[in-house]
């Protein structure tokens, strides 16, 4: 698994976090507000990586449960949340087309820049798990990458709408999936969820603007 792969190489031999690595992304703590209006107090992080998003939200006094596929990055989450004095973290290996929780144990899922990194199949999968562990009236948040992004149709196609591309990362370079979503895709694949928010968002530099959709959905 090339994704896997990669990833764990990365973390594994990242002695000190990035600038980057240590803030939220802006859109997550936008939520705050969101989040504490419809009483969520159980949160995921699906694919939490070394837990930027999930250190800040323990530390907003929420219950938060990480998940990503890189050993590396859960480790070093767990020495960062023990460093921070966090208890309220929790930080587990998973996939997330297998989620291991039983139905409806979330008030809240968020997902930052990783569902998009999978072929289609897999993306129906996630949501479905996603759906299955939301509690009645949580809410979803997530970032999808936009077929508007300037990297789409380059790279080597795998189906409709997904590529594996070359990108470089920091001083490494990652040949990694992504799968660009229209409005209208979003729409379809989100349709067992009562309410449905998909925003566009753009992030980098103006030459060459990584553009996305910021989702919230209610179950």
């Amino acid at each position: 698994m090339i994704y896997l792969t990669m990833w764990e190489e990365y973390y594994s031999a990242l002695r000190q976090l990035p600038d980057w690595l240590r803030k939220p992304v802006p859109f997550i703590v936008e939520a705050l507000s969101l989040f504490r209006k419809c009483g969520a107090h159980q949160l995921l992080d699906l694919g939490c990586g070394m837990g930027r998003n999930t250190i800040y939200l323990a530390k907003q006094g929420f219950d938060v449960v990480g998940i990503d596929i890189s050993k590396s990055a859960l480790r070093k989450a767990k020495s960062w949340s023990k460093i921070e004095g966090i208890t309220n973290v929790t930080v587990l290996c998973a996939s997330m087309t297998h989620l291991p929780f039983v139905s409806r144990a979330f008030n809240a899922i968020i997902s930052v820049s990783v569902i998009h990194h999978a072929v289609k199949k897999d993306i129906e999968k996630t949501i479905e798990e996603i759906h299955e562990v939301l509690k009645d009236n949580g809410r979803f948040l997530a970032n999808l990458l936009s077929i508007e992004d300037y990297r789409y149709g380059s790279g080597v196609k795998i189906e409709e709408g997904t590529f594996q591309i070359l990108e470089d990362f920091e001083v490494k370079q990652f040949e990694e999936i992504h799968h660009f979503f229209s409005q209208k895709e979003i729409q379809i694949l989100l349709a067992d969820f009562s309410r449905i928010s998909i925003v566009r968002v753009q992030s980098g530099k103006e030459e060459c603007p990584h553009k996305y959709w910021k989702v919230i959905a209610e179950k």
